[in-house]
């Protein structure tokens, strides 16, 4: 016997009582379930700037940390080495001197999008009006955007589209 029927035994009627239903079929606000909150994306790993390898060895001890770091793997010709997961790819001369770095946006040459920021105070939006923005308008009278830094010189390619990033290359 439910409660209320104990209680008011006397005046309970079968007429007022409500019939339950399944579960899975009730949807009294209370019964209904409110979706659990995805979590947030991982924010993406601090790895060292890319811009330090510029100028250094292949053999030098800091080189190889920043390699593993991001996981290159050496190419064929040992002057290359690339890393297709965090799009970053550099190059290096007859010596062993780093001498470019690549970071490649929205699938450029089967490599996933960089996950990093852009350097020089760049932001992360791999656009062209993003990039003007955050860092001013590039050199006048190149065929292309390149900005100037104290150590390095960024070069920019973009799609078809003129305003998606596809590459950025990182010179001494």
């Amino acid at each position: 016997m439910r409660f209320l029927e104990r209680v008011f035994a006397t005046v309970y009627d079968s007429r007022h009582s409500q019939p339950r239903s399944s579960e899975g079929v009730r949807q009294d606000p209370v019964e209904v379930r409110i979706p659990a909150i995805p979590p947030p994306p991982l924010a993406p790993a601090v790895r060292t700037d890319v811009t330090q390898l510029l100028g250094r060895n292949l053999a030098d001890q800091f080189t190889q940390e920043v390699c593993r770091e991001y996981a290159m793997v050496a190419l064929p010709g040992g002057r290359h080495c690339q890393s297709a997961e965090l799009g970053v790819s550099l190059g290096a001369d007859e010596l062993g001197t780093v001498v470019a770095i690549a970071l490649h946006f929205h699938g450029d040459n089967g490599f996933r999008p960089y996950p990093g920021t852009i350097p020089g105070r760049g932001g992360t939006i791999p656009k062209r009006g993003s990039l003007h923005a955050a860092l001013g308008r590039p050199d006048p009278g190149q065929p292309f955007d390149q900005w100037r830094f104290p150590t390095f010189t960024m070069y920019a390619l973009y799609a078809a589209d003129n305003e998606n990033l596809m590459r950025l290359t990182l010179r001494q």
